[in-house]
């Protein structure tokens, strides 16, 4: 409707279809074109003049939105094109809030059975979504930087601030939430003092155990991430006690799956490493899904303890690795 003569969707998930669904119905299908694929994969004819992503999430980059965007910048816009949002403001306040510190104190409570109780260190190490309203602050919020989106993305961010508690309460946790730069002067934020706000929660980083606190206390908060890991950490000092936690922690890895992001460790196919390479053997073009199914299921009995997980993998991994 604003005169684009073109424009390109790109998700890698079936919301793609809604918009296919949606684009058609406004009448504009001619103009458009959809490619179900991560936006890292996509290859294009030739640049574009606008990219517009919202992948600032809860506190602005938790959804990946640095790396990606700085992809597309690369590969796909043109010298004078600009990229939605411009910039995105990474907000911090503590926080007092009886949902959040019931996400962690309910496995320890004692109204689970106390072999569950060590989940509350796992809820402890993660980010949590809450809505939560200026009434939960506990001091004036912090700005802890500005990112220029599409920019060079840095593989560790790091900020440190220090907070006066402005009343008497109870310190839970951390929130984080973003002041988003549209273009120009038009914003959107999800901030919990903002009328306005989106309708979108944000990113709650709990204490280990609450904390009660006092009017002049002063709170001193570092906040770390990994974007393109996806891995926050977070340490909170006051009253001679400091609290530090990461959702790396929070992920419940066992060796195995560590050992198994090793750089220096020797690969080998697994059974389902071994069953894709069998599948993909039979794709010569010519042959249909049907076919493959048949050959499989005739030549490799024992693949899969049963023909419904046999029929499922077959067809999900040529609804994945093959094209028309």
């Amino acid at each position: 409707r604003a005169g684009a003569d073109k424009v390109l969707f790109v998700e890698h998930g079936a919301v793609l279809e809604i918009a296919r669904r949606a684009v058609h119905e406004a009448g504009f299908a001619d103009r458009s074109e959809f490619f179900s694929i991560n936006s890292y994969e996509l290859e294009l004819p030739e640049r574009v003049d606008v990219i517009l992503c919202d992948h600032v999430g809860y506190i602005g980059f938790d959804y990946g939105i640095l790396g990606l965007l700085e992809d597309a910048r690369r590969r796909f816009l043109k010298d004078d094109g600009i990229i939605l949002p411009t910039e995105v403001e990474l907000q911090l306040a503590p926080v007092e809030t009886d949902d959040g510190r019931k996400l962690v104190s309910r496995w320890r409570d004692g109204s689970v059975p106390a072999e569950f109780a060590w989940v509350g260190t796992s809820a402890a190490n993660a980010k949590h979504s809450v809505n939560l309203g200026p009434r939960n602050l506990l001091a004036e919020h912090a700005s802890l930087a500005t990112l220029a989106l599409g920019a060079d993305a840095p593989a560790f961010l790091n900020w440190q601030t220090d907070f006066v508690c402005s009343r008497d309460g109870t310190l839970d946790g951390l929130l984080g939430w973003f002041d988003c730069r549209l273009q120009g002067d038009i914003r959107m934020s999800n901030s919990p003092s903002d009328e306005e706000r989106l309708n979108r929660p944000q990113a709650f980083l709990p204490l280990d155990e609450p904390v009660t606190v006092s009017a002049g206390d002063e709170v001193k908060a570092t906040v770390m991430a990994r974007p393109a890991e996806h891995i926050l950490a977070w340490t909170v000092e006051l009253q001679n006690r400091r609290f530090s936690q990461t959702t790396f922690n929070g992920l419940l890895l066992d060796d195995e799956a560590l050992n198994r992001s090793r750089p220096d460790r020797i690969a080998h196919l697994n059974d389902r490493g071994r069953a894709r390479q069998v599948v993909l053997a039979y794709c010569d073009g010519k042959r249909t899904v049907a076919e493959i199914e048949a050959l499989v299921r005739k030549e490799h009995p024992d693949l899969f303890p049963s023909t419904t997980a046999m029929e499922a993998f077959v067809r999900n991994v040529l609804a994945r690795d093959t094209s028309e």
